[in-house]
């Protein structure tokens, strides 16, 4: 899976990564991944609730706002969305 995880001021993308390993979509999958891209980004890891994942799952893409972390945070969302790649266009796709 690849992923594209970004650190945000309002519109502006402060951080961002392209991570990519093969996971599942398993919540200890998810919870890997998300513990990962915080450490590379230099961030405290969110609280994820089962609704994060189910959101993800459903459409490629989940944020977490400055509430959803127990430290206080300097940013205004951290967004992970899912990379997919058209192998014929080369395009990529969320």
């Amino acid at each position: 899976m690849k992923v594209w995880a970004k650190v945000m001021r309002g519109d502006k993308i402060l951080r961002d990564i392209i991570y990519e390993e093969e996971l599942s979509l398993s919540d200890e999958d998810y919870q890997r991944l998300l513990q990962e891209l915080a450490y590379r980004l230099d961030i405290a890891a969110p609280v994820s609730l089962p609704f994060h994942l189910r959101h993800f799952e459903k459409f490629n893409r989940v944020k977490y706002l400055a509430r959803d972390f127990i430290e206080e945070v300097d940013f205004d969302n951290f967004v992970i969305e899912r990379v997919i790649e058209d192998k014929k266009t080369k395009l990529f796709l969320r």
